[in-house]
């Protein structure tokens, strides 16, 4: 009897024995499948890869912002595109962030401290992420921006050429008849009113006699530029010449009549007030220029493989 128990047990230990090791081997494969896929290289720069837990990590929020408002193929279609977007972008950080240790370039602790006491810490960043923006912003100081000169010839240059910006919008000097309305009732009562005015008005009239022989009181909206008034009023004051009034005007406050007492034309802004606008814009016009072709060059000399 003990040898045929021993017979019979020495099977199981075995059968334990496999299924263990089987187990075991089976979660290891199963971990570094897993691995694989969630942290697979999707890009290398130089000596450094990227992957794609990297890309994820990145494009999260966007993703969120896509599924709110795209279904299908069309969500499908934006989401790789700004994939690719994401992943250029971690390309370019990574090349910036290499040259930088190439040319000695760092930030230290008391810097970022110094920084932080300036701009406190946004709680989508860590203060690891915040100092590689610091480092980035040096390293473009060093490369790119203190080898910038705007000229002031450059800056006459531009303001002539674009004359047709460097320009104060005409002014009006305005007076209103005005009815606020809250429906339609209200709105088609105001709007024959008005017609009736309208109907009545010519050149010579008084408009403040006019408005009170209708029981209506005139405004007065002193001078004011187009941007000042609701639309569709904007549109309306630009086809109307002083001394006119206009026809029935709605909007989403009530109806109006408008009176166009004087005209101020558009005239050139001094160059001297624009000057400095002027030279923010072309120095930054320039920093894009040169740090487009600073980048390229690093490209070109980097070893790059996209696997995306």
């Amino acid at each position: 009897m003990p040898s045929a128990i021993r017979f019979l047990a020495t099977p199981a230990s075995v059968m334990t024995t496999r299924v263990t090791i089987f187990l075991l081997v089976w979660l290891l494969c199963a971990s570094l499948f897993s691995f694989g896929l969630t942290d697979r290289i999707v890009a290398v720069v130089n000596k450094e890869v990227i992957t794609w837990s990297d890309l994820q990590r990145e494009i999260q929020d966007e993703y969120s912002r896509l599924k709110a408002k795209y279904r299908g193929e069309e969500l499908e279609r934006r989401y790789t595109q700004k994939q690719r977007d994401v992943l250029n972008t971690l390309i370019d950080e990574r090349l910036q962030l290499q040259e930088a240790k190439a040319k000695g370039i760092s930030v230290t602790q008391d810097e970022i401290d110094a920084a932080l006491r300036r701009t406190p810490l946004p709680p989508t960043q860590t203060e690891k992420e915040f100092g590689q923006e610091l480092l980035l912003k040096k390293l473009f100081d060093f490369e790119v921006r203190r080898n910038i000169v705007v000229e002031e010839e450059e800056i006459h240059r531009f303001y002539e050429a674009n004359l047709h910006e460097f320009r104060n919008p005409p002014q009006y000097r305005l007076k209103q008849i005005f009815w606020e309305t809250s429906n339609e009732y209200e709105r088609t009562r105001a709007t024959k009113k008005a017609q009736a005015i309208h109907a009545d008005w010519k050149p010579e009239t008084v408009l403040e006699d006019l408005a009170a022989q209708h029981t209506q009181f005139v405004s007065e909206l002193g001078w004011v530029e187009g941007k000042d008034l609701l639309s569709p009023l904007d549109q309306a004051i630009k086809d109307l010449p002083p001394g006119t009034l206009s026809s029935p005007i709605q909007t989403s406050l009530g109806v109006h009549l408008l009176y166009v007492e004087d005209l101020k034309e558009s005239q050139p802004i001094p160059f001297e007030q624009v000057e400095p606008s002027i030279r923010t814009h072309l120095f930054k016009q320039r920093n894009e220029e040169v740090y487009r072709e600073w980048l390229k060059e690093l490209k070109k000399k980097a070893f790059i493989d996209v696997k995306l």
